[in-house]
């Protein structure tokens, strides 16, 4: 499995400032990895940009994770590389992640909706952790990422 980019790694531990992107191109072929690796097996066939295809009744459970180490890191890192690039030299790609970001989360919204009337709240992921982000050493103990879940969708 791809691993989140670094500056997203580092944001996580701190969520304090914003981290400098110097190069927008090796960033973004970084974080489009780690995009890819982040989909539900049935979507992540095909090249990039992923066809969006009719996603009703379709398991979206992988990325259904909530919090800031959850789909809130990848909106929040699309962010940086936005203010990182030149306008005219990745527009394009930025575009269409932009707009697979936006269909996605569209489709987890549709998803929590079907899912609240049988289930009691959101489906969320087997591992209850979001694609790219493990446990990681902290001190002498071992510290896992936030499995916290609003049910206020």
């Amino acid at each position: 499995m791809q691993t989140r980019p670094k500056e997203v790694a580092e944001w996580g531990r701190r969520q304090k400032s914003i981290p400098s992107i110097p190069d927008a191109e090796e960033f973004h072929q970084r974080w489009v990895a780690w995009w890819q690796s982040c989909q539900p097996k049935w979507r992540s066939a095909g090249t990039w940009p992923y066809a969006r295809d009719n996603a009703r009744g379709k398991d979206w459970a992988r990325l259904n994770v909530t919090g800031p180490h959850g789909l809130f890191a990848v909106v929040m890192s699309a962010s940086w590389w936005a203010d990182s690039m030149d306008l005219g030299s990745l527009r394009d790609v930025f575009s269409a992640a932009v707009d697979d970001l936006h269909w996605v989360i569209e489709n987890l919204v549709d998803f929590n909706s079907q899912s609240h009337g049988t289930q009691s709240g959101p489906v969320i992921a087997p591992l209850n952790r979001f694609p790219g982000h493990g446990e990681r050493e902290v001190g002498k103990r071992l510290v896992k990422p936030s499995y916290k879940v609003s049910s206020n969708w």
